[in-house]
């Protein structure tokens, strides 16, 4: 025991020479005995567990999963999963809206890959109060998905994975016809979503289901012409009070044969391309 204290201080002697003593009396609290455990837990929660009335109070939604929305959502979820299945999910935030569907929804040894850059994803020149306000927010939405992903594997039920990525640089990395259910709500520009369905068509089953968010209105002949010249925009306000995202809607309509859009006023499409 001499012999072994005897090493533990040479040990730390050299530690000390290389690194400091702050690094050596980091090492040595954490041999202490139930301290460490508890300091780490009460650490973790000071970082992760952002209280939502802050989030609220800083004027951003933590997600926009209403209730109309949410019965679309849930049917499509119980109609396409009815076995174990693979999901993808580009575009998560918080981790509050549609990843809580797949979440619930999902049966039992199936696998949920959520994908989201947490950063910027509006241009400068077309930041207002609100995506401003979340792009100041992303470490909150990360650690609110940690949580709700740590939660639900605790319940072992599913596989589920957390990327941090750009959908253009990371879905070319998964093989083909991998996933069941495909959903995109990632960036709105014309081209990140054109390059996200174009993965998504070569990443879905047959008979699986490409579905997403933001297509706000039905295509007409009228609105994809203006969409063809607002392709570097990510939101357009109409004359008539309407609004619609036309990188969302140029996109889609080029890229799927077939387009079924449900509760448009809210904003969600259930986009089906299982001839592709």
């Amino acid at each position: 025991m001499l012999d072994q204290n005897l090493s533990k201080i040479k040990y730390a002697s050299q530690l000390a020479k290389k690194r400091g003593w702050r690094w050596v009396a980091v090492s040595a609290i954490g041999e202490l005995p139930y301290i460490p455990g508890l300091v780490g837990r009460l650490a973790n929660s000071m970082c992760a567990q952002t209280p939502g009335f802050l989030v609220a109070l800083a004027g951003v939604r933590a997600n926009q999963l209403w209730a109309d929305r949410k019965q679309v959502m849930e049917r499509v979820a119980r109609e396409f999963l009815t076995k174990p299945s693979n999901v993808l999910e580009v575009g998560t935030w918080m981790g509050k809206g549609s990843t809580q569907v797949w979440i619930q929804l999902l049966p039992a040894r199936s696998s949920l890959t959520v994908l989201d850059l947490w950063k910027q994803y509006v241009a400068s020149n077309e930041q207002i109060g609100a995506t401003a306000r979340m792009d100041s927010m992303h470490h909150v939405a990360i650690n609110s998905t940690l949580r709700s992903i740590y939660r639900a594997e605790s319940e072992g039920r599913l596989a589920i994975s957390l990327i941090r990525a750009d959908s253009k640089s990371f879905l070319p990395l998964l093989n083909d016809n991998s996933f069941d259910l495909i959903y995109l709500d990632g960036s709105h520009y014309y081209a990140d979503v054109k390059a996200d369905l174009q993965q998504a068509k070569r990443l879905i089953r047959d008979g699986g289901l490409i579905c997403g968010d933001d297509l706000d209105l039905a295509p007409t002949p009228e609105l994809i012409e203006l969409a063809r010249t607002r392709t570097d925009q990510d939101f357009v306000l109409l004359d008539d009070g309407r609004a619609f995202h036309p990188g969302v809607m140029l996109a889609t309509v080029e890229e799927l044969k077939s387009v079924q859009c449900e509760n448009a006023s809210g904003g969600i499409a259930m986009i089906a391309d299982c001839n592709h």
